[in-house]
């Protein structure tokens, strides 16, 4: 089952052929970790998608409680067999129907859909490989979680023919920016930092609960920018989003040896989700 414009209907329900998300990618979304029935760090989802509308100029004609009403709704359905201890919730804004033009043809309404999977395994330790697919610092739609993501699967693409587990992807300037699926914290002995939004990283919703905890043990959690040569002599790399939380990363087989560091990371989460 999916939730569509207020309403549960079957997951193979059409989408129309003039949607603007579908033709050009005018499309937001957010991707949310649920345990046992509550989506995790909802309020945070939901203000950043909140955000980006405002940006882009789309408007979601459902509120919050709405949307609450309507996961709920989605995850009490008889027909849906998610209903693990771990699932996934994408909630998914587009333009609507308005042809395949720049600009709409009419008043187009936006779609709005939420649907279900199941998570997959927590990684234990990802190896890395830098890609030369860059993220370009400045660019509009850097900073926004949107349905191009054309650069990020061709990231991913080239890690896995590399033999490694997740794509660095570094700015126009040589800098870090993000991975393909997360962003990226560097560990330089008792500093954690990681990139700032204007070097071309998503403002992940870990990487903020991160940076709001900004002390764990010893570790002085900040931004910073980062020269991509320096990684390699990095005391620790993290790769952190919402699905897997903050999983411990390297270059080669050098990332089981931080495993242990990052589910110390992960543990230090706030539990957070107004749901």
């Amino acid at each position: 089952m999916i939730w569509l414009n207020g309403e549960l209907r079957a997951a193979e329900t059409a989408i129309s052929a003039q949607d603007r998300g579908l033709l050009l990618g005018e499309s937001l979304f957010e991707t949310m970790l649920v345990k046992d029935n509550v989506p995790q760090f909802w309020s945070a989802h939901l203000a950043r998608l909140k955000a980006s509308c405002a940006a882009f100029g789309l408007v979601c004609h459902y509120d919050e409680a709405a949307l609450r009403d309507g996961a709920r709704a989605l995850f009490a359905s008889s027909a849906n067999d998610k209903k693990a201890h771990r699932s996934i919730l994408r909630l998914t804004l587009t333009g609507g129907n308005g042809g395949r033009g720049l600009v709409p043809i009419g008043e187009a309404r936006p779609m709005v859909m939420m649907q279900i999977s199941d998570a997959p395994p927590r990684p234990g330790a990802l190896s890395l490989h830098n890609s030369d697919v860059l993220r370009f610092a400045g660019q509009f739609g850097a900073a926004h979680k949107t349905g191009q993501y054309v650069d990020q699967i061709m990231a991913r693409r080239q890690a896995l023919a590399a033999k490694a587990d997740e794509a660095v992807m570094a700015n126009q300037h040589g800098r870090l920016a993000c991975a393909a699926a997360g962003n990226i914290f560097v560990r330089f002995g008792n500093r954690l930092i990681t990139p700032p939004v204007s070097e071309g990283a998503l403002p992940g919703i870990i990487r903020g609960a991160l940076l709001e905890v900004a002390t764990i043990g010893d570790l002085r959690i900040s931004e910073a920018p980062i020269e991509t040569a320096r990684l390699a002599a990095a005391d620790g790399l993290f790769v952190t989003n919402s699905v897997n939380g903050v999983v411990a990363a390297a270059y080669g087989t050098r990332a089981t040896a931080q495993k242990k560091q990052g589910l110390v990371l992960n543990d230090a989460l706030p539990e957070f989700s107004n749901f």
